[in-house]
């Protein structure tokens, strides 16, 4: 029993002296405050797990500087009316449907759709105190859908005028602001983001170049200012996508890089002349049929009309061609070379390498002024434009 109780004694002191060597050698580490918040933040549940409110952002500020500037257009037409045995009476009749639109100079210059305009015989601006003013008709680019009107201001009056983003900046999922009077509800504002970038192909316009959102646009939107956050325009709103007619959340706005450039012009010139290359041009996916020729091609654009007397008939292209590069810059499709030749100026001499029989060919052609009526052709082939 002593044997037993010698041999219990000395395991228990060994083992004391063993911790007190562990505590000794590897002593605990006390936790800095630092280390417990970082630990506290990495398993803290996010706000909206946690129900704690989130913060959205406030459009208030942004939409208060913007207002003055956003005006509403009726578009008013003289409707002939006869009584008894007098002469015709004239009279305006106010459509139910109006625009919108927005100072871009503090001289009174205005920013709108052209289909906001066209057709009137005169034009009425209501700025955002109820001020009535009669607009005149600077000019008018139907190929973008975009007109520039102009009224007077009162003596020794300036107008609030909106600014152009730099359209490099504009991002997919920023913030968009949409002011104008849809359904003739003035000076209405909706919210959403940017749903798309340099859409084109939509088939409203002849040169597109659209900003998607899915703020709420409709009717009467027509003409007023997408802005982002800054309050500075990145679109004129034009459009939607409405298959069923009403709003589904597809709403496309001219970019501000054609607005801009298509205000200057109109302001400096009164009218944008545009150059023609006189082709129907369809996507090499389009109308193809195995053993065509050029058939490897999947990217420009298929030549499948030449206009007689064009700047394309007098180089000599034929129908199959496909344009593959403008100015040494690959063609993705017959949209992007379409907008890229609306772009440039009458005059312009630009190089084309086109692939005939599988076999690429460069060449120069000079663009010349295009007809009065050639952007408003009905193609006669499916899937062509005109360019």
């Amino acid at each position: 029993m002593k044997s037993v109780f010698n041999t219990l004694f000395a395991v228990l002191a060994g083992a004391c002296s063993a911790l007190l060597v562990l505590k000794y050698v590897n002593p605990p580490v006390e936790e800095t405050a630092t280390d417990c918040e970082t630990k506290m933040r990495e398993f803290a549940p996010s706000p909206a797990a946690s129900g704690a409110p989130v913060a959205w952002p406030d459009f208030t500020g942004t939409i208060e500087r913007a207002m003055p500037a956003v005006v509403c257009i009726s578009n008013q037409r003289i409707i002939p009316s006869r009584r008894g045995f007098g002469r015709p009476a004239q009279y305006y009749e106010v459509p139910a449907g109006q625009g919108s639109g927005f100072f871009i100079r503090e001289d009174g210059y205005i920013l709108t759709n052209y289909h906001v305009a066209s057709g009137a015989n005169a034009l009425l601006v209501t700025d955002n105190e109820g001020r009535e003013y009669h607009a005149d008709l600077v000019g008018a680019d139907p190929t973008s859908d975009l007109a520039v009107l102009k009224v007077e201001p009162p003596r020794g009056k300036k107008f609030m005028a909106l600014t152009f983003a730099n359209p490099k900046n504009i991002r997919l999922g920023q913030w968009t602001i949409a002011i104008g009077a849809p359904f003739s509800l003035e000076h209405s504002v909706t919210a959403g983001i940017v749903s798309g970038v340099q859409r084109s192909g939509v088939g409203v316009n002849l040169y597109e170049n659209y900003i998607q959102t899915d703020a709420s646009i409709n009717p009467g939107n027509s003409g007023g200012p997408l802005l982002n956050t800054d309050g500075d325009v990145i679109g004129v709103n034009d459009c939607i996508l409405a298959p069923s007619g009403g709003n589904i959340g597809i709403a496309f706005a001219v970019s501000a890089e054609i607005a801009k450039t298509v205000a200057d012009t109109l302001i400096a010139h009164g009218e944008i002349v545009r150059p023609w290359l006189g082709i129907m041009g369809a996507r090499p996916s389009q109308m193809r049929a195995p053993g065509d020729e050029n058939e490897a091609v999947q990217k420009g654009a298929v030549i499948r009309r030449i206009i007689e007397d064009s700047p394309a008939d007098h180089l000599g292209l034929r129908d199959g061609d496909v344009i593959v590069k403008l100015n040494g810059e690959d063609v993705t499709d017959t949209y992007d070379l379409r907008n890229r030749i609306l772009s440039l100026d009458p005059g312009t001499i630009v190089t084309i390498s086109i692939m005939r029989r599988n076999l690429l060919h460069e060449t120069t052609v000079k663009l010349e002024r295009a007809p009065a009526n050639w952007f408003r052709v009905i193609p006669q082939i499916d899937y062509a434009i005109p360019l």
